[in-house]
């Protein structure tokens, strides 16, 4: 989880402060389906408690949204990095509602690229990069490949 962080931090590509929210979402425990079902207007900055927000249920994506939640820090500190460089664009979301993480067109993150956003994020780390190639086993000449012996 460290190298994650660390990836998530250093992270210089394009939409780094998304990733890095991103990120921070899925190290707080919350699954990528109540990720990308987060509503910026269920965001609550200014609490006597703290930041809190008001999340979607595990499994159920944006019909059933939980009680309030404390914000951890690090999603708070993400938040702020996020917040005035997102891409809000109406119909589909204006800066006070729609979803929390958008593409360039406003739209919501779809259960396809959130996960392909930090794999592209974390193959920017050495220590999770994505390990080269397998290479199969070389047969022996003429050999079976399933009892090892030559020609049987």
């Amino acid at each position: 989880m460290d190298a994650l962080r660390t990836a998530a931090d250093r992270y210089r590509g394009p939409h780094a402060e998304r990733a890095r929210l991103a990120v921070y979402m899925t190290l707080a425990g919350l699954r990528p389906g109540q990720s990308i079902a987060a509503l910026v207007n269920h965001v609550q900055r200014h609490n006597a408690a703290g930041p809190t927000w008001r999340l979607p249920a595990k499994n159920n994506g944006a019909s059933g949204i939980t009680s309030i939640h404390t914000t951890p820090r690090p999603v708070v500190w993400a938040l702020d990095e996020y917040l005035p460089v997102r891409t809000h664009k109406a119909p589909h979301s204006t800066d006070t509602t729609g979803p929390l993480l958008v593409s360039r067109t406003g739209r919501g993150l779809d259960r396809v690229t959130f996960p392909r956003l930090l794999r592209g994020m974390a193959a920017t780390h050495p220590d999770l990069a994505a390990p080269g190639p397998r290479r199969r086993k070389r047969e022996p000449p003429g050999g079976d490949r399933w009892s090892g012996q030559a020609g049987a």
